[in-house]
């Protein structure tokens, strides 16, 4: 399959690494804004880059696009990438409310027979990978909490050529930190638990001195309850002077802890510790991209399987939305469930 990429900027480049590692698709296009990286795409990669989508189209027969934009434009590049027969892969956050809420990208999806799938990429972090199967492994029993842990130094930047700071600018990213890496903490924990938060609580606030950024938060502290009162706790933290990521889940017989490549396992009265390189300190993710990419593949081979993927985008939205209010409400709980009405399946 031939596709193009919408947005050339750093985790594009993660992207570009996976696609280069699998023989039956290909990148060969590029969309971007910004002159010095479609001509970055014309003279490292060799790929005709062009400035907007209708002038793409009008240019290239493709099978595919790839959104790597900021969130503020990730629905209307779906929009125009389902209405033109492409399948469309979409870097998080997947949804974001319009003024019909999700209706009309809900819609787009469901009248088209091309593919949509959500680039929720931290799923393919190998370690994660492991943790899974710990967690469903007979002798780790039911899960009744976990916590869920990302301190950043700062926002990530983006490339030079084009507003790097653009994750704190509202208009943009539709938030801060919870709207950036809050996604990656809510689909994992549905992914690694098997749990679906159902009401959510939150605070949010600005901890970082002399930040030039008032109306992005670049601090949540998320508390998401589920099914049989149990909480999922995540920390999410751009002020926090180092980099750490770690997640903690705890079962009625054993408990698993990751930090960053260290994987823990207790259960049985043993305790198993093992390394599982990861690349967690690798902004673009790259090495997770491939194993990401082989997934769209098998589901455009078998296009059912994208209902679970766009219940759990659409459910992980939900409960970003439901935070923002939270937090706006002092920390008061929100029903953060989606509607059945928007959980339809997609015609296959």
């Amino acid at each position: 399959m031939r596709g193009a990429i919408i947005g050339f900027g750093t985790i594009a480049m993660g992207h570009m690494v996976g696609y280069s590692r699998i023989e039956d698709l290909s990148v060969t296009a590029v969309v971007d804004v910004s002159e010095e990286r479609r001509e970055y795409a014309r003279e490292s990669f060799g790929l005709p880059a062009y400035s907007d989508f209708a002038k793409l189209v009008a240019n290239e027969s493709l099978d595919f696009i790839d959104i790597c934009t900021p969130p503020s434009s990730h629905a209307e590049y779906s929009a125009l990438g389902l209405e033109h027969g492409l399948h469309v892969l979409c870097e998080k956050p997947v949804f974001l409310p319009g003024e019909d809420g999700y209706a009309s990208q809900l819609r787009a999806i469901r009248a088209s027979d091309r593919v949509f799938y959500p680039c929720h990429v931290y799923k393919y972090a190998p370690v994660l990978t492991a943790m899974k199967e710990r967690i469903a492994a007979p002798g780790f029993g039911e899960v009744v909490g976990a916590h869920f842990r990302t301190l950043r130094a700062g926002h990530a930047k983006g490339v030079p050529e084009w507003r790097p700071h653009w994750r704190r600018e509202t208009g943009t990213s539709r938030g801060g930190i919870l709207r950036d890496h809050g996604p990656h903490s809510v689909y994992l924990a549905m992914n690694l638990t098997g749990l679906t938060p159902e009401s959510v609580s939150c605070l949010t606030g600005r901890l970082t001195r002399g930040d030039a950024y008032p109306d992005s938060e670049d601090t949540a502290l998320v508390r998401m309850r589920c099914a049989g009162g149990v909480e999922i706790a995540l920390h999410l933290s751009w002020s926090s002077g180092h980099r750490s990521t770690g997640y903690s889940i705890m079962g009625t017989s054993g408990s698993v802890v990751v930090d960053g490549d260290d994987l823990t396992y207790a259960a049985d009265g043993r305790v198993v510790r093992t390394s599982i390189e990861s690349g967690f300190d690798d902004p673009s993710h790259q090495e997770w991209f491939e194993r990401m990419l082989r997934d769209f593949q098998s589901v455009v081979a078998e296009p059912r399987r994208q209902d679970d993927l766009v219940r759990e985008a659409l459910t992980t939205s939900f409960v970003i939305d439901g935070a923002y209010a939270s937090a706006a409400a002092d920390g008061a709980w929100v029903d953060c469930r989606v509607p059945g009405a928007l959980l339809a399946p997609v015609p296959g």
